[in-house]
């Protein structure tokens, strides 16, 4: 019995070898890359991104890896898909496949896509790059005074269209949900580049519907700005509202060789549902609240000196505007520079030093230094 037992178990092991030989031999993929990056930095930040509720001097570690592939189908178009994991952190919580662009879909003969899943915005992928970059993002990306946001960054339930390329003109478009809980929460976007020659154009809009929105103390200074009153101490501020949005971006990159050169402008907009907060445990009726903001991008970057790369770079948000009347103390702006020495094709190490002043205080002086390796 024991030997009947024994080649019924050699059989089945003969059998699986041969049903994985038969799959190797037919892969399901045609391509499978592993990519990502391995990125650590050290940052002593400004006075006032401490009062943010950061540590004085951190690490980030924003390394992370994901996996994409591609299959031409027997009877079908060609797939394409994604999983990317998120940054490790500190302790990895983040890390999780899915936490970034997440997505699958199908591409044309002329380079065009359609995408399904978690991916960024067209409006916010030319927010993030080159215009947030070496910093900058403190202020251009995450640093404005429309509360709730204004528009989205990286989200899940879309579905995004890409271009292919007519003589210079690419497109995208984007629709999905907002607030993730809330069936009535969307959001449309529209993305539009042109390069000829040296310069390259960028235009992207985006709206939504019934953002949920927290009330904050930013909150409730903005609705006494719109009442013309005086803002008096306050501890705690309570209370939930929706907005409906609208966010755009004009920018351009000028490439002159050595030299380079890139702007943009970008406004945002929110319109509040009327409702109540509790402040110190009162209750403050709001009615007719709106919050727009401007803000502005600028920088230089020189690769005139070999393995070394050299970047400046300003960004503003401009005192916003509430129903008409200047929200006082919400302007800020950020000084950066960056040094990239270049260890390898796929390493570099950098520092960046930067002065950024928020809400209109005295600018504060911070630094960071980091390693990355791409793979």
């Amino acid at each position: 019995m024991g030997n009947v037992f024994k080649r019924s178990l050699l059989g089945l092991a003969v059998a699986s070898a041969a049903v994985a030989t038969t799959a190797q031999a037919a892969p399901a993929t045609d391509t499978v890359d592993l990519y990502g990056q391995v990125a650590v930095s050290v940052w002593q930040l400004g006075e006032d991104e401490i009062a943010d509720g950061n540590q004085p001097l951190k690490v980030e570690n924003e390394s992370r890896f994901g996996l994409r592939g591609s299959k031409e189908l027997a009877r079908g178009p060609n797939l394409i898909w994604q999983l990317e994991g998120g940054n490790v952190g500190d302790d990895g919580t983040g890390s999780g496949l899915g936490v970034r662009d997440t997505f699958v879909g199908v591409s044309f003969d002329d380079g065009g896509k359609v995408r399904l899943g978690r991916m960024l915005t067209p409006l916010y992928e030319v927010i993030d790059w080159p215009y947030s970059g070496q910093r900058a993002g403190a202020i251009f990306d995450g640093g404005g005074d429309v509360v709730g946001g204004a528009r989205y960054d990286r989200q899940s339930n879309m579905v995004r269209y890409d271009s292919g390329n007519y003589s210079g003109f690419t497109f995208n478009v984007a629709a999905g949900r907002g607030t993730e809980k809330d069936k009535d929460s969307n959001f449309y976007g529209v993305g539009a580049h042109y390069a000829t020659g040296l310069l390259t154009l960028h235009a992207a809009y985006e709206m939504g519907s019934d953002r949920s929105v927290s009330a904050s103390s930013t909150f409730y200074r903005a609705w006494l700005a719109q009442q013309g009153g005086n803002t008096p101490k306050f501890d705690e501020v309570e209370g939930s509202t929706t907005s409906d949005t609208d966010a755009y971006l004009l920018g351009f990159e000028l490439n002159l060789g050595d030299f380079g050169l890139y702007g943009a402008y970008k406004h945002e907009a929110a319109d509040y549902e009327d409702g109540k907060f509790k402040v110190d445990g009162s209750e403050v009726t709001f009615t007719d609240m709106d919050i727009e903001q401007g803000s502005y991008s600028v920088g230089v970057v020189y690769n005139g000196v070999e393995n070394w790369q050299f970047k400046a770079n300003y960004a503003a948000n401009l005192e916003a505007d509430v129903k008409g009347k200047a929200f006082s103390g919400s302007e800020d702006y950020i000084v950066s520079t960056n040094v990239t020495y270049f260890l390898d094709d796929s390493a570099i190490t950098y520092l960046r030093p930067y002065m950024i002043s928020k809400d209109d205080s005295d600018a504060e002086f911070g630094w960071g230094w980091g390693v990355e390796y791409y793979f």
